[in-house]
């Protein structure tokens, strides 16, 4: 399978360096405008399916990618596992007045955060579904905090929580199954980057 792994296009909140955790956010302008360049970015990829976060920024993101696809709509699908991180109090505070969350989020339970762990397992377990589907070429929306769990994960700690800052709209390429493994070919390429 070659996944490829999207971060939600941008929100206000993002824009005002907010922490979103499972808050539902909308996208804003430049998130629609990230979400279409995704889209064009994928073209000629071989996508069939779109998978998402049932937040509607993840949502919405991969509605988006798929009309740029010429994709049918039932070709977007939700997949739970694929949701933020739940972020506790951090949920909702500025960023610049919680620097705290960045010194304590790879393994700490923190504020009500939803372990580091039991985000992984989470992952992972998506990575398994979406390989198990048979489908080829996946391309799924999900959200920074998780991703980037899923990325430390899969780098051995080398990237990702606490060393990567994804950008919206930022795509990053998985590859592999479920018996040899995944592994990652390319981290947080921009979304005007034409993918292969």
């Amino acid at each position: 399978m070659k996944l490829y792994l999207i971060r939600h296009g941008e929100t206000d909140w993002n824009r005002l360096m907010r922490f979103q955790g499972r808050e539902d956010i909308p996208l804003n302008e430049t998130g629609i405008s990230q979400a279409e360049a995704c889209g064009r970015a994928l073209a000629g990829a071989g996508v069939q399916a779109v998978f998402t976060s049932p937040l509607v920024r993840a949502r919405r993101t991969g509605e988006i990618i798929a009309e740029q696809l010429a994709l049918p709509r039932e070709a977007v699908q939700n997949l739970p596992e694929l949701i933020e991180r739940d972020l506790g109090e951090y949920s909702g505070q500025y960023i610049k007045d919680r620097s705290d969350y960045f010194s304590i989020s790879a393994g700490s339970e923190a504020g009500g955060m939803e372990p580091f762990a039991h985000v992984l397992a989470r992952m992972e377990k998506a990575l398994e579904k979406l390989d198990k589907t048979g489908i080829p070429v996946i391309a799924a929306v999900s959200h920074g905090a998780a991703i980037n769990v899923l990325i430390a994960g899969l780098s051995d700690y080398e990237m990702g929580t606490g060393k990567t800052k994804l950008s919206n709209g930022g795509i990053t390429i998985i590859e592999g199954n479920r018996r040899q493994g995944f592994h990652i070919t390319a981290c947080n390429l921009p979304p005007s980057h034409k993918v292969r």
